[in-house]
C-alpha cells in the first residue's frame, strides 16, 4: 500500500471512527448514523448487482432495510411489538410480489433472491444492534463500544502483523493478503484490551471480556473473507469510493455485518448462565 492510500486510509478511520463513537453517546444519534450506514451499504450492494446484469428491486430492498432497523429500534426502545410483527411477516411477500411488476419474469427467482440477500446480509444483523443497546432496558452503548474497540484494534493488529510478518494464507484463493499471523496480532491485541476492560468494567469478569473479544475478532475475520468473496465474483477491487483508502462502505462495514449476531447470541447465553 503506497504512503497516499495509507494516508487517506488513516484519516478516514480517524474522521468516520470519531464520528460513529460520538454517535453513539446519544440513542438518537446512534439512530440517525445506523440508518446512513444501512441506506450507503445497500445502495452499494444493489448498484453493484445492477453492474453486473442482476436486476433487483433496489427502491424497495432499501426501504424495506431502512424501515426494519426503525422498527426493530422502536420495539427495543419502547417495547411497540405490534411494529415489528407488522414488517417483518409480510416482508419476503411483498418482496416476491414485486417481481409480478418485473419486465423480465424470467429472471424473477434471480432478482428475488438478490433482493432479499441484501436485507438479510446488512438490515437484519444490525438490526440485532438495537437489541443489544437497549439490553437492560435503556440504552447503553457499552457493548457497542466495546465491539468498535475489539473490532478495530483486531483489523489494525493483523493488517500491521501480516505486513510484517505474514507468509502463511489464512484463505488465499479470496483474500491473498490475510494471513494467520495477522489473525493471530489480533488474538493477542483483543486480550490485551479484554484485560483492560475488565478493570473499567469490573462488573464484568475477564474470562467474559476475552471470549467477548474472540467471538468479535472470528466473526469479523470471515465477515471479511465473505465481502472479499462478493467483490471476487464480481472482479472488483473495492466496493465503492465513498471512503478514502477504504473503498466502499461494504468494505468498510463487512465485518461489522457478521458479528453482531454472534455478539447478541453471546450476550444472550451469558445472560442464561451468570
Amino acid at each position: 500500500m503506497d504512503k497516499t492510500n495509507l494516508k487517506h486510509r488513516f484519516l478516514t478511520a480517524l474522521f468516520g471512527g470519531s464520528l460513529l463513537i460520538l454517535s453513539t453517546f446519544h440513542e438518537l444519534s446512534y439512530l440517525l448514523a445506523f440508518v446512513v450506514i444501512i441506506f450507503l451499504s445497500s445502495r452499494e450492494y444493489y448498484r453493484i448487482l445492477k453492474q453486473n446484469n442482476y436486476r433487483p428491486n433496489d427502491i424497495l430492498g432499501v426501504f424495506l432495510s431502512v424501515l426494519i432497523f426503525i422498527t426493530s429500534y422502536l420495539y427495543s426502545s419502547n417495547g411497540e411489538m405490534w411494529g415489528i410483527y407488522f414488517i417483518l411477516i409480510p416482508i419476503l411477500p411483498i418482496v416476491c410480489l414485486s417481481a409480478l411488476y418485473s419486465s423480465k419474469s424470467k429472471d424473477a427467482i434471480k432478482n428475488v433472491s438478490v433482493t432479499f440477500f441484501g436485507i438479510l446480509y446488512i438490515s437484519l444483523p444490525l438490526s440485532l444492534m438495537n437489541f443489544i443497546v437497549f439490553e437492560q432496558g435503556s440504552y447503553d452503548s457499552i457493548f457497542l463500544l466495546s465491539v468498535f474497540i475489539f473490532l478495530w484494534a483486531s483489523e489494525s493488529a493483523a493488517f500491521i502483523g501480516g505486513s510484517l510478518f505474514g507468509k502463511t494464507k489464512l484463505f488465499e484463493s479470496v483474500s491473498p493478503m490475510k494471513t494467520w499471523e495477522g489473525v493471530l496480532s489480533g488474538f493477542f491485541v483483543n486480550m490485551s484490551i479484554a484485560y483492560l476492560l475488565h478493570f473499567f468494567f469490573d462488573m464484568y469478569s475477564f474470562l467474559f471480556w476475552a471470549i467477548f473479544s474472540q467471538v468479535v475478532l472470528v466473526s469479523g475475520v470471515f465477515g471479511d473473507l465473505f465481502e472479499s468473496l462478493i467483490k471476487r465474483n464480481f472482479n472488483l477491487k473495492d466496493s465503492g469510493n465513498k471512503l478514502p483508502g477504504h473503498g466502499g462502505f461494504l468494505d468498510r462495514f463487512d465485518s461489522f455485518f457478521f458479528v453482531v449476531p454472534y455478539v447478541f447470541f453471546y450476550l444472550k447465553i451469558m445472560s442464561q448462565i451468570t
